[in-house]
């Protein structure tokens, strides 16, 4: 008898539900999210996983990200649940559509006009700048925001600072323009303020007059990197200067807290550093020979205890 109850308890036993994961395929532009609608009748949490980290990734509540154009395989997964519900898992795809960039101004450099009025940034059309937000947190943090566009003829910079941490009335306070002129990582050096280590020119140049506090026009005089490839130190050579200041290379106006200015490439390619259509370029403000303000950079943390990040990357408009 004792043979036929157990025999009973086991042909009694509950069989394992079949789990069922719902999701359709997504599409999401360069440098947007998606969240993928998904659902499953198992008490197992959904876990996500793509199989092209470079064009899109998933976090673990299903939200894509695109990286750049192209397709990644998005599968989700459902563990098994013991008595419940048997594993399952199911594959969509994750479309990434290029950038959308709208008309933009031709090569005659009449995108940005250097008068000290910032509205023409404004409209600039989406996609066709770079730009990087200080934190607050940051070691040297009196440079708070920074916005490049290029095109075939100049160079355009914009950027704030926190006129608390600049001090407009000492002599020396340089704005330094750090510039990866090839795009290349194995060239150039100063890993001082840069992660990446590879600018080759170093445009040294002031926005104030130190006896008045005047903000004045940028025209930097230029150096280049004689330093070891990805290098760090101050390894500038100024003998001679590759250009010289006021020679016309750049022009600036501003007010205090904001600034805007242009560089010529022409000038830049003269002197033997032809600007690639994609670069990279970095900013410090100093007072007193010592920085106070660097972009891009972020506040140190565990993982990055100096809080020193790549320079920002440009891409030449035409």
């Amino acid at each position: 008898m004792a043979i036929f109850a157990i025999i009973g308890l086991v042909s009694c036993a509950k069989e394992a539900a079949v789990a069922t994961i719902t999701a359709s395929d997504v599409t999401v532009e360069e440098g947007s999210t998606v969240k993928i609608n998904a659902s499953t009748n198992s008490s197992a949490t959904i876990t996500y996983a793509s199989d092209n980290t470079a064009v899109a990734t998933v976090a673990n509540d299903g939200t894509v990200t695109g990286v750049k154009a192209g397709t990644a395989n998005i599968t989700m997964k459902v563990a098994e649940v013991k008595g419940a519900f048997k594993a399952a898992e199911k594959t969509i795809k994750a479309t990434v559509t290029a950038k959308e960039v709208g008309p933009t101004p031709g090569p005659s450099g009449s995108a940005i006009k250097i008068d000290g009025d910032f509205a023409d940034w404004a409209a600039l059309a989406k996609g066709t700048f770079s730009q990087f937000y200080g934190d607050e947190d940051a070691t040297n943090p009196a440079l708070t925001y920074c916005k490049v566009y290029a095109d075939p003829q100049y160079i355009y910079v914009y950027f704030e600072w926190d006129p608390d941490a600049i001090d407009g009335t000492v002599d020396s306070t340089p704005f330094h323009c750090y510039i990866n002129t090839d795009g290349d990582a194995t060239t150039g050096g100063y890993g001082d303020e840069f992660a990446d280590a590879c600018s080759e020119l170093l445009l040294e140049g002031w926005i104030y007059d130190g006896s008045e506090g005047i903000i004045v026009s940028y025209d930097p005089l230029v150096q280049y990197w004689v330093g070891e490839p990805n290098g760090s130190g101050w390894s500038w050579s100024g003998e001679p200067n590759l250009i010289d200041s006021g020679s016309g290379l750049g022009e600036g106006a501003g007010i205090e807290g904001k600034y805007e200015f242009k560089l010529d490439r022409s000038m830049l390619k003269d002197a033997g550093y032809p600007v690639a259509d994609v670069f990279s370029i970095g900013f410090d403000i100093q007072q007193n020979w010592e920085s106070v303000g660097v972009l891009p950079s972020v506040a140190p943390s565990e993982d990055n205890a100096s809080g020193v990040v790549n320079s920002l990357t440009i891409t030449t408009q035409k």
